[in-house]
């Protein structure tokens, strides 16, 4: 049974944007705080900063946290199709602070999606495109041609780069406890990943061959491995290697791929109370065709579900 949740309209909480110039970084000194995030530390630092092989989708990855707490979770943020981290769910992100998480809003290529590229033809004539595309995307270490995205550009190669640069340049994190001294990849039992529809699918194939803390997954993309028949990628019928009951994934059962949302949460056997059915009215100021789709992470009616989903950061 698909868990229904409802709760009463709370009004939600105003958070002032955060404004950060751009082109900044921990180098250059410029180390903000927001209005809404009041005692937390924020840093800017673009990808070229931390991998001088970067050369496009250079726009800012942002780190945020409390300096008092030293041995906290990450939580990795996985925007979707044509997100950056200029746009960031304020609510979420708060909460997931209040808890005691440090958030790294990843900065990757998020564009085009799955859904633009493994279609037609090409998805017919290869029905582990969508696998093939997401692995290129958050490893880099497999030749796929349809995106341009190239080693450096992807999630993975991205963020051990980042946690390197802020292990050097701001001790006061202590950044070095999430880096595996002698391969110096991350150490994925102390990283939490939450991310919306493309995030979100891509937080899903990340659990699948790493251990990570969570996962979190937003209406997290709806792979194919037939475009006649619609049948779900292949992928999602592999186990998890991390621990399934730490997986979770919420869709609005209003959005436009509901059904088939509903259909992988049980391909990937993420356990039905960790799967949650949203239902609440639709915020006023989402809109577009399928304008459902983005808010079990924006309507903070549902913290009380993201509670549940992130647990304790400490």
């Amino acid at each position: 049974m698909k868990k229904k949740i409802f709760f009463p309209i709370i009004v939600p909480l105003i958070l002032l944007l955060l404004v950060i110039s751009p082109g900044t970084s921990i180098g250059a000194q410029n180390i903000n705080l927001a209005a809404g995030f009041a005692g937390y530390k924020i840093i800017k630092v673009k990808p070229s900063e931390a991998d001088s092989s970067v050369r496009k989708w250079d726009s800012v990855h942002v780190v945020y946290y409390d300096k008092t707490i030293k041995n906290n979770k990450v939580l990795l943020w996985l925007t979707g199709t044509n997100g950056s981290t200029d746009n960031i769910p304020l609510n979420f992100f708060k909460t997931a602070l209040d808890q005691g998480y440090r958030i790294i809003a990843l900065s990757f290529i998020s564009t085009p999606g799955v859904s633009q590229v493994c279609v037609g033809n090409k998805l017919n004539e290869n029905v582990t495109c969508a696998a093939e595309f997401r692995r290129k995307r958050i490893y880099g270490d497999n030749v796929f041609l349809s995106i341009p995205d190239e080693f450096q550009d992807a999630i993975i190669p991205r963020l051990t780069k980042l946690l390197q640069y802020l292990s050097r340049n701001d001790k006061e994190g202590f950044w070095s406890q999430y880096l595996n001294q002698s391969t110096g990849k991350p150490i994925w039992s102390k990283i939490a990943i939450a991310g919306q529809s493309q995030g979100g699918g891509m937080a899903e194939f990340i659990a699948q061959h790493e251990s990570v803390a969570r996962v979190i997954s937003f209406s997290g993309g709806w792979d194919y491995s037939n475009s006649t028949t619609k049948e779900i990628a292949g992928w999602y019928y592999q186990k998890f290697i991390t621990q399934p009951e730490n997986v979770f994934a919420t869709y609005h059962v209003e959005e436009a791929a509901a059904a088939q949302l509903d259909e992988i949460c049980l391909a990937l056997h993420i356990p039905r109370e960790n799967v949650f059915a949203l239902d609440q009215p639709l915020l006023k100021q989402n809109k577009g065709r399928n304008p459902y789709h983005t808010e079990g992470i924006r309507n903070p009616v549902y913290k009380l579900i993201w509670l549940k989903m992130l647990g304790s950061g400490r």
